[in-house]
């Protein structure tokens, strides 16, 4: 027997029996710099527990120096990265009191996996190394006021990449 389904493109309208549409915003992002926009809390997931969400993370290449003055970290809270476009470098160091340079390693990014980070690890903006760079962000929703320590590395770290 054959039936005749429609295919459709996911709108907020027309997917909201089914869940949440999670796309690119236009509307004012919740930080911004003149490398990145963040959108926060795109989908109620709370039926997860422990006050889920979503964000979008907007990576722009422009004329960013590759370099490193700062990290952060979510000591309570994972963070996952999920790439949807564009390539680019994280730096990341593992969990510890402050980041120690010498600890820290860069990945390559792309949309071949998403990258899960434990409560704790100090991270920076991705570098862009196309125009754009595009991520859904997956964390706790009181991240943003509650979680975030940012701390300036004891000097400015223009980064010379070698293979690993």
């Amino acid at each position: 027997m054959e039936v005749k389904i429609p295919l459709l493109k996911p709108t907020k309208d027309n997917f909201k029996e089914f869940g949440e549409v999670v796309e690119k915003l236009e509307g004012p992002a919740a930080t911004s710099s003149e490398y990145h926009d963040y959108w926060h809390d795109l989908a109620d997931l709370s039926s997860m527990g422990d006050e889920p969400t979503l964000g979008y993370l907007k990576v722009y290449r422009k004329d960013r120096p590759l370099e490193l003055d700062r990290m952060e970290r979510h000591a309570n809270t994972a963070e996952v990265f999920i790439p949807i476009s564009g390539t680019g470098i994280f730096f990341l160091c593992p969990p510890m009191e402050k980041p120690d340079i010498n600890k820290v390693k860069a990945f390559l990014v792309d949309r071949s996996c998403a990258l899960s980070l434990h409560p704790g690890t100090w991270h920076w903006l991705p570098f862009s190394l196309t125009e754009e760079m595009d991520f859904i962000l997956v964390l706790r929703k009181t991240t943003v006021e509650k979680d975030i320590e940012i701390v300036s590395l004891d000097n400015v770290y223009k980064i010379n990449l070698v293979r690993g």
